[in-house]
């Protein structure tokens, strides 16, 4: 078997559907795998309606996170399809025949080029025309310290790890770390890198896969002229409503990232951990004070 697509679901059984509606009428994708993370509504009862030939439902023993559930996901389908390239997908997201087929036929040039391909993903839109970065640069400590002050940083015009958006011009585009909205990897590839790191529960996932494909020589794409549809953090915003609660999601995997890949020492965790306490009170303060004037 070719391909299999993962798509995770959290007690967001509707956004979930509407994708699998999608996938499946998308040839090139051979197989679809829908995990539920163990949700706490009746997500479950409403999924295992999509069963059918082309699609599978099962249960994640917990809800561990993004990174659990795509890999309990990625395990059950190794073990019953062995598939060569896996694709994952957030359920927010819309799909064309025309990105799965120009990133299939991507891997398969390159491979006879012998050129080793990490991660590669399709042009990312939205519906409400909003800049959503399809990839950014591997993140340095010090880009770490700078998402801790996103207002001191956009005070300061301090230059992020994004790219440009006229880096995304050409065919396609060579970056570090590809979203983990929507990407397809070579199957074996994946498990070499030992897939993605479940001590992570939200956000920073790509990072850490980026970081390990690196080391190992990969280079990872975006083709510029394959689109998909995001509708940004639809599922996200649904399950997790307190700003206050993503800011720290995203802080913990930070804090992974820097201890068990940068290595970063105890003076440099310190400090990291000090300047997230203020970015944070500085953050939410902007925020009220901006829907106070509105």
């Amino acid at each position: 078997m070719e391909s299999v697509l993962i798509v995770l679901n959290y007690n967001d059984a509707i956004t979930t559907k509407k994708l699998i509606n999608n996938a499946e009428n998308i040839k090139k994708i051979d197989k679809i795998v829908v995990v539920d993370n163990n949700s706490s509504d009746n997500s479950l009862e409403e999924l295992e309606k999509l069963k059918g030939e082309k699609t599978d439902v099962i249960k994640a023993e917990k809800n561990g996170g993004y990174a659990y559930g795509n890999n309990y996901g990625v395990t059950y389908a190794i073990r019953k399809y062995s598939p060569k390239y896996i694709f994952i997908a957030n359920p927010d997201i819309e799909l064309g025949e025309s990105v799965i087929d120009g990133i299939l036929k991507f891997f398969e040039t390159q491979a006879r080029e012998n050129k080793k391909i990490g991660v590669v993903s399709g042009k990312m839109v939205t519906t409400t025309g909003a800049k959503i970065h399809p990839a950014w640069k591997l993140p340095t400590y010090g880009d770490c310290l700078w998402e801790n002050l996103m207002v001191l940083r956009k005070l300061l015009r301090v230059k992020s790890a994004y790219y440009n958006q006229d880096y995304f011009m050409g065919k396609e585009s060579k970056v570090d770390v590809v979203s983990g909205a929507f990407f397809a990897i070579e199957t074996k590839t994946f498990v070499d890198m030992g897939m993605l790191d479940e001590s992570t529960f939200l956000y920073g996932e790509e990072n850490i896969l980026a970081y390990k494909l690196k080391k190992e020589g990969y280079d990872n794409y975006i083709l510029n002229q394959y689109e998909f549809l995001h509708h940004h953090s639809v599922s996200i915003s649904k399950n997790i409503k307190s700003t206050g609660k993503k800011l720290d999601l995203a802080y913990e995997s930070r804090c992974i990232y820097l201890d068990k890949y940068l290595k970063a020492g105890k003076i440099k965790k310190i400090i990291h951990a000090v300047t997230y306490k203020v970015g944070k009170i500085n953050y939410l303060l902007a925020k009220r004070l901006t829907a106070g004037t509105k």
